[in-house]
């Protein structure tokens, strides 16, 4: 059978991995209607998307100075945040094929409520739910959570896996079949189908049973980078999220986290990596590179400077935007935010062909992409990258707007036929 490309929206708002854009001309700017997010859903279950994902940051994002206000006044990535489970209840309500990935913290909430969340949402969506899994580290995501123990990178996974022992016995505890539901002779379920499943240790004393009855597992996705994020991801993930700017760094990933995978005795065919990428689609190639260079004029310095000490951990408040980043970086001790790890190798490679880079031309750079590659071009340029990549180093490809939801509308109308056609994605009818 022939292996079809997985497309999945990215839905963050009011910026993206495009920090302004809430402010393009195209954008909705009412994030908090109901009634963008079901429109959205059908579109997507449309168009033949696969996925739907939400994000999640549990405060807004903010360096080592402490302060919030610029992000959330210039309406910066992150400065709005739903609770993603709650986000994707009325989207799964009109839809019949599309699936969701919701972002939950293994840090900040305990594996109970996010078993039965995670439950529920795939009873009510008939097995379509994906959990993308992730810690929680920096001051901007524990300051809400200030009476939980500080974890340090160890024992942030420590914790998540313990996590997701308990998350899988919950959701076993209940046998196939144990609900029965026989009026006549009075019984509702069959308890001897279903276990406590007295968990004990570093973290956790969970008696269980779960409330709810079988169903089967979400699907799993992991985002880490380092070596402890790829043995975690080597374990449970059935996708990884990749933000890399480079087809090198998309294969490598891969291929460390599947040789990973097979030494823990897993298929390494059963993880699939799903790139983030922003289009910037035009009728031609010419229209399209204008339009990319508008984006960069739509993002407000004092809100990149803000996004960029969020990501690196960094104190720039008393940092002029002209001065040089490198000493910058050399002078402060950093730490970045949990989900930095593709920034950092895009600064990387940033300060290796312009070492002498001003703290604002580095930042609105960040700003643009947050270091996913920008695909600019028709939609057959973009059709013929897309395909590129898959046949060289991943699987599918996350979808981020550079304005909202119009790039998802465009992609779906523009390049998903011209895949389809090349026959790269399955038809509306087809398993993926």
């Amino acid at each position: 059978m022939r292996r079809h490309m997985l497309l999945s929206a990215y839905v963050l708002t009011p910026g993206s991995h495009f920090g302004a854009m809430w402010r393009h001309p195209f954008s909705e700017t009412d994030f908090c209607d109901r009634e963008l997010y079901e429109n959205l859903a059908r579109s997507l279950d449309r168009y033949g998307y696969d996925y739907a994902f939400v994000p999640e940051s549990l405060a807004v994002p903010m360096g080592d100075d402490g302060v919030w206000q610029t992000m959330t006044s210039r309406g910066a990535s992150g400065a709005l945040r739903h609770d993603p489970a709650l986000l994707v209840s009325p989207m799964i309500g009109v839809t019949r094929r599309l699936r969701f990935t919701v972002t939950l913290s293994t840090t900040f909430m305990e594996p109970y409520h996010l078993a039965r969340t995670l439950s529920t949402l795939n009873h009510f969506s008939h097995g379509r739910m994906a959990w993308n899994i992730v810690t929680s580290a920096g001051a901007s995501n524990a300051i809400n959570f200030a009476h939980l123990t500080s974890l340090d990178h160890s024992d942030l996974y420590e914790r998540a896996e313990e996590v997701l022992t308990v998350c899988n016995d919950l959701w076993s505890s209940w046998d196939e079949g144990a609900l029965v539901a026989d009026k006549k002779s009075g019984v509702y379920a069959r308890a001897d189908k279903i276990r406590q499943i007295d968990h004990k240790g570093r973290h956790f004393d969970i008696r269980g049973p779960l409330t709810l009855p079988y169903r089967e597992n979400p699907t799993l996705m992991a985002a880490g980078v380092s070596p402890r994020g790829r043995d975690f991801a080597a374990r449970w993930a059935e996708v990884i999220f990749a933000i890399q700017n480079e087809p090198a760094a998309m294969r490598e990933l891969r291929d460390d986290v599947r040789a990973r995978a097979a030494r823990m005795g897993r298929s390494p065919q059963d993880i699939r990596l799903m790139a983030a990428v922003q289009p910037v689609i035009g009728e031609t190639r010419d229209i399209a590179e204008a339009r990319a260079a508008h984006l960069d004029t739509l993002v407000a310095p004092d809100a990149a400077r803000s996004y960029l000490a969020a990501m690196l951990g960094l104190d720039l408040s008393d940092v002029s935007g002209d001065a040089p980043l490198q000493p910058i970086l050399e002078s402060q001790h950093r730490r970045p935010a949990v989900d930095a790890g593709g920034t950092l190798a895009w600064l990387a490679k940033l300060l290796d062909t312009r070492p002498d880079v001003s703290v604002d031309e580095a930042a609105i750079a960040l700003s643009g992409s947050t270091g996913t590659p920008r695909l600019v071009g028709t939609a057959v340029d973009i059709a013929d990258q897309l395909q590129a990549l898959f046949e060289d180093c991943c699987d599918g490809f996350v979808i981020t707007p550079t304005h909202f939801p119009g790039t998802f509308e465009e992609f779906g109308r523009a390049v998903i036929p011209e895949l389809r056609a090349r026959g790269l994605v399955a038809s509306h009818h087809q398993d993926h």
